[in-house]
C-alpha cells in the first residue's frame, strides 16, 4: 500500500495527468497510509477540475471510515452547493454516514431521494436501510424491505444474519432461526465469515443442536480448519454452556492447530473459572507460561477472578457481621 502511495506520488512529481478515478484511488491511499489530515489536504489541493464525484465520494467514504460522520455531511453539502450530481457510491456512503451520525431518519429520505433520481440500490444500500429501520425499531419495515428486495433481486447473507440478529434482540427465536436457515440457502460455501456468522447466531438462540450441526458442515467444507472457526466454536460453545463439547473441541485444536492462538487459551482459562476449577485453568496458564506465551490477557482474566471472588467474600463476611448483631 504504501509503494502504491509513492508510485502515485512519482508520478505527480514528474508531471503525469492522473485521471479522477487514479485521484481517488491515491485519496484513499493516503487516507490508510497518513491519515485522515493528509487526504483533506491532498484533495483540497487538487484543481477544481479534478474535485470529481469521483474524489467526493471517495472523501466521504473516507470520512465514514475514520467516523468524522459530521464532516462528510458538511462535504455533501459542499457537492450540492457546486452542482455535483451523486451517483450511487455517494448515496450509499451518504446514507452511512447518517446512519453513523444517529439520524436513521435522514437515511430513509436519501435512500426515496437516490430512487427518484432513477438510481437502483445494491445490497450495501439496502443494508443500510434495513439497519436504519432496526434503529428506529421499526420491525414491520424492516421485514418490508427485506420482503420486497426478495422478490426482485437475490437476498446477500449478510441481510439475513441482520435480521437475525434483530429478532434475537427481541427474543423472537422462530424467527431468528427461519433467517438462519436463509443464509445456509443464499451463502456462498466458500466464504468462512458466512460459517462463523451462523455458529455465533445458533448460540445466542441457545441452540445447541443448531451450533454442532453447522461446526460439523463447516469441517466438512474445509480441509482445514483455521483458529478463527476453533475460536468462533468456542465462544459459540461456551455461551450456551455445553462445557463437555467445549473441552472436547478445545483438545481437538490443541492436537491439530498449526499457529497458537492465545486467545483459544483464554476461553478455555475463562470457560475453567466459570465452573470454579481454579486447578485446571492454572495448569493451562502454567503450561502457557512455560511455552512464553502467556500474554497480558491471559493475567488480567485471573485477577479479575480473584477480584470478584474477594468482592464477594467481604460482601458474605458484611452480611455475617449484620446477622450477628
Amino acid at each position: 500500500m504504501l509503494f502504491c502511495t509513492q508510485l502515485l506520488d512519482w508520478m505527480e512529481a514528474r508531471g503525469a495527468n492522473l485521471s479522477p478515478g487514479h485521484q481517488a484511488v491515491r485519496l484513499k491511499l493516503v487516507s490508510k497510509v497518513h491519515g485522515i489530515q493528509a487526504a483533506e489536504e491532498y484533495f483540497w489541493s487538487l484543481p477544481d477540475i479534478s474535485k470529481s464525484v469521483k474524489t467526493y465520494s471517495c472523501l466521504l467514504n473516507c470520512y465514514g471510515n475514520h467516523g468524522l460522520a459530521y464532516k462528510g455531511l458538511e462535504l455533501y453539502e459542499k457537492m450540492k452547493a457546486k452542482n455535483i450530481v451523486p451517483d450511487k457510491l455517494v448515496y450509499n456512503y451518504l446514507m452511512k454516514l447518517y446512519q453513523k451520525a444517529g439520524q436513521p431518519e435522514k437515511v430513509l429520505s436519501t435512500f426515496e431521494e437516490m430512487r427518484e433520481s432513477g438510481i437502483s440500490a445494491d445490497k450495501f444500500v439496502y443494508f443500510t436501510l434495513i439497519e436504519s429501520y432496526i434503529t428506529m425499531n421499526d420491525l414491520d419495515a424492516a421485514e418490508k424491505v427485506l420482503e420486497e428486495l426478495q422478490k426482485v433481486a437475490p437476498v446477500h447473507w449478510s441481510l439475513y444474519t441482520l435480521m437475525a440478529n434483530y429478532y434475537i434482540k427481541l427474543e423472537l427465536f422462530g424467527k431468528a432461526e427461519v433467517a438462519l436457515k436463509k443464509v445456509e440457502q443464499v451463502m456462498d460455501k466458500a466464504e468462512l465469515q458466512s460459517w462463523t456468522a451462523l455458529l455465533s447466531l445458533h448460540a445466542r438462540c441457545g441452540n445447541s443442536t443448531e451450533v454442532k450441526r453447522i461446526w460439523e458442515s463447516l469441517k466438512s467444507t474445509f480441509k482445514k480448519c483455521l483458529n478463527r472457526s476453533y475460536l468462533v466454536m468456542l465462544q459459540a460453545l461456551r455461551m450456551i454452556d455445553d462445557f463437555e463439547s467445549l473441552q472436547q473441541i478445545f483438545q481437538e485444536w490443541q492436537s491439530s492447530h498449526e499457529c497458537y492462538d492465545v486467545r483459544i487459551i483464554n476461553i478455555m482459562i475463562r470457560a475453567y473459572l466459570d465452573k470454579g476449577m481454579i486447578d485446571e485453568a492454572e495448569a493451562i496458564r502454567q503450561s502457557t507460561m512455560a511455552q512464553g506465551r502467556c500474554d497480558g490477557g491471559t493475567v488480567c482474566i485471573f485477577a479479575e477472578f480473584y477480584l470478584d471472588n474477594l468482592m464477594l467474600m467481604r460482601q458474605w463476611r458484611s452480611w455475617e457481621m449484620q446477622r450477628t448483631w
